[in-house]
């Protein structure tokens, strides 16, 4: 009896034994799962991040090499004048019409290949909007209203061209989604419905938000027809590609009205032209004669003012003179896939996506009488100036609001946002309609108007980091 009772005792401890191992040896897989995924995740983010930047440089890089080279064809067009040769005036002029969206297309192609050099996959969503848009472009923006094109023509047959180009970067996959994309017919700004923040508001209930940029919109509103109404894309001319936009459009004016002769010689002499001499520019018809000049916007080269140092923007020391001036810049977006080994809820294995946003520009200047001075500097005309390319902060990048790399929002934009105004929220998978569905319930304002009722002291504008509720994008 008592041997029975000893062999009883030898036998439980030996199961509780085994489980006790069995249990450790799970936390230790588990453990070690864990670990292998965190090495992924800083593997692919550090892969993100090389590959955003690079791509954003690629594609600067080719801004300011399109802007140089366009620059250059209008000292040409001028040595065309003064030898009296309108045939390569007429080729010149067309060519810098076609650069204005081959210069950007080649920097979204050249975007491309630095993203997947540096081991990003192609995005589908990214690719088919794409294309979409190509179609867009092939099928409505030449379409005929009274006898005129929807949207003018840059040169004979430029939108078949650019749907052409379009179609052609897609079909290798787009890695690098652009995300200061303006297209012509999207309004860009000016409504909450069009501000990307407002929905990312309403879905981390950052009252903050409200308080610092609509202040009156949660006690105001009641119901879809309390918006104010859609605005309208207004455009005045389509010379600009509507990715990797350079800037640039033409100018009918005749050049004694931009620069005297003098000047023009030295500008000639600056860019290592050493054929056009005074005399030739004042005994022609070059300074009376009315041409097609490019030149930079001034709706966009205008002073930098989304640098502000004063207000705790992360830059060392005043911009330089030279340097200060907004203009052509690119964004862009990666997504970078992490394929997960330690199972998530359910068991089943899920994927995480890392995503690096990055922005550059490219920097030049013009040297007048020994200074260096704005490329702008030159009545707005465009000469060869840009020398390098540098990453600047999202937030201080035009467009940079825009999201057009997010291929749900843009179609949220295009298919949705118009719907909703007219006859209220639908049900949709479209992750934007669902926070306008909860934005509509009185109860989650009112959550908010009694927060803020008791913490509105707390919110302050963020001067770091992203993330959801308006954060901003200080970082590139």
């Amino acid at each position: 009896m008592i041997l029975f009772k000893h062999k009883s005792v030898l036998k439980n401890k030996s199961g509780q034994a085994i489980i006790f191992i069995l249990l450790a040896m799970t936390t230790l897989i588990f453990f070690l799962l864990f670990n292998v995924d965190l090495h992924q995740i800083v593997r692919r983010k550090n892969q993100a991040q090389n590959a955003g930047d690079a791509a954003t440089l690629a594609a600067a890089r080719w801004q300011g090499a399109s802007i140089n080279l366009i620059g250059e064809l209008n000292l040409m067009h001028i040595m065309a004048l003064a030898e009296q040769n309108q045939a390569a005036v007429h080729a010149i002029t067309n060519m810098q019409k076609r650069l204005c969206f081959t210069g950007p297309m080649t920097a979204l192609f050249a975007s491309q290949i630095a993203a997947k050099n540096n081991h990003i996959y192609v995005d589908d969503e990214m690719t088919s909007l794409i294309r979409e848009h190509a179609a867009t472009v092939r099928n409505q923006y030449s379409t005929m209203f009274n006898g005129e094109m929807y949207y003018p023509e840059p040169w004979p047959g430029g939108w078949q061209d650019y749907a052409n180009m379009l179609d052609q970067v897609a079909a290798d996959g787009i890695a690098a989604g652009p995300d200061n994309a303006s297209f012509y017919g999207d309004p860009q700004e000016g409504h909450p419905l069009f501000n990307k923040s407002f929905y990312e508001a309403v879905e981390s209930q950052n009252w903050c938000w409200f308080y610092l940029n609509a202040n009156s919109l949660l006690g105001n509103y009641n119901s879809y027809n309390d918006w104010p109404p859609l605005p309208e894309a207004i455009r005045d001319t389509y010379n600009d590609c509507e990715f990797f936009s350079l800037g640039l459009t033409p100018l009918a004016m005749e050049m004694q009205y931009l620069f005297d002769a003098d000047a023009l010689e030295k500008f000639f002499r600056e860019a290592g032209f050493s054929d056009i001499s005074y005399a030739m520019l004042s005994s022609t018809n070059v300074m009376e004669s009315l041409e097609n000049w490019f030149v930079y916007d001034s709706g966009i080269w205008g002073e930098w003012d989304l640098i502000q140092p004063d207000e705790g923007f992360p830059i060392t020391g005043p911009v330089r003179e030279q340097y200060n001036y907004a203009g052509a810049d690119a964004v862009v977006r990666v997504n970078a896939e992490v394929e997960r080994m330690t199972p998530g809820i359910g068991g089943d294995n899920q994927n995480d996506s890392v995503v690096w946003t990055a922005a550059s520009k490219p920097f030049g200047y013009l040297e007048i009488d020994g200074d260096k001075t704005l490329p702008t500097a030159a009545s707005n005309f465009v000469l060869p100036a840009f020398r390098d390319v540098r990453l600047i902060p999202v937030d201080a990048a035009s467009g940079s609001n825009n999201s057009s790399a997010d291929a749900e929002w843009v179609r949220h934009i295009r298919d949705h946002v118009y719907t909703y105004v007219e006859t209220g929220p639908g049900q949709s998978s479209c992750r934007y309609c669902k926070n306008l569905l909860i934005w509509e319930s009185a109860v989650f304002r009112q959550t908010g108007i009694d927060w803020l009722a008791l913490y509105c002291d707390t919110c302050q504008r963020s001067s770091g980091g992203g993330g959801r509720g308006g954060g901003s994008r200080r970082g590139h």
